[in-house]
């Protein structure tokens, strides 16, 4: 017997300043990284420069995550800018900046 759905009966979610803050250093790693890079490398490579270890370090992944797809496809509602892409698919694990960041990068 299949498993029904859990129903969400959470609100959209907001930009806060604790987002903003999170997706200006995923937004910084990725340009340390070219642009793009799997998301592992991306959480890791921020949680190693602040030496988050232990349970903490599982809180701040789940905050990370939260605040890339927060600006990936922004609800209009919740503030937030577009500034995150998944150019391989919303399955992918590879993360990019958005075309808006990305045409301001100089190689």
């Amino acid at each position: 017997m299949a498993n029904a759905p859990i129903p969400r009966n959470r609100k959209p979610a907001r930009l806060t300043p604790a987002k903003a803050r999170l997706a200006a250093e995923i937004r910084q790693q990725l340009l340390v990284q070219g642009g793009a890079a799997h998301r592992e490398v991306v959480i890791s490579s921020i949680l190693h420069r602040k030496g988050v270890t232990g349970p903490a370090a599982e809180r701040a992944r789940r905050a990370l995550l939260s605040a890339f797809y927060l600006h990936v496809d922004p609800d209009p509602e919740s503030g937030a800018p577009r500034l995150f892409d998944l150019p391989f698919g919303p399955e992918s694990y590879r993360w990019a900046l958005g075309e808006p960041v990305r045409s301001v990068i100089t190689f």
